[in-house]
């Protein structure tokens, strides 16, 4: 995963967490420390997939186009490119981590990720 897929998993979490209502781009940003320029990007490619609605003006703001539960993690994260070079062995290697990275978004929902945010947020760190 590389860093637009974890940004872009961020600014989706921040709006799930709003739905059905709607933050401002700069609340996003803010809430989870994207910089607003590449956010910006990100939420036009993410209008133009009709993942969110973005509306503008004083009561404008991003929204998610659908319900948390109703939006695949594989429609969010482009698959893997399988590797072109390398012999044989890492041609099959990388194309089996593809196929089993999209087995398992297939099977995985935005709301399971807020969910699964809002359990560790509450869960006591005992880390040192």
């Amino acid at each position: 995963m590389n860093s637009s897929d974890v940004y872009r998993l961020e600014a989706l979490l921040e709006l799930a967490g709003a739905y059905p209502g709607s933050l401002t781009a700069r609340e996003v940003a803010r809430r989870r420390d994207i910089p607003s320029t590449f956010l910006a990007r990100l939420l036009g490619e993410l209008a133009r997939d009709e993942v969110v609605v973005t509306a503008r003006g004083p009561r404008g703001g991003v929204r998610l186009a659908a319900p948390p539960e109703a939006i695949g993690l594989a429609q969010l994260l482009p698959p893997e490119a399988p590797a072109e070079v390398g012999g044989a062995a890492v041609r099959w290697l990388a194309g089996r981590l593809a196929e089993v990275q999209q087995e398992l978004l297939a099977s995985q929902w935005l709301a399971g990720l807020v969910k699964l945010e809002r359990e560790q947020g509450t869960t006591p760190s005992y880390e040192i």
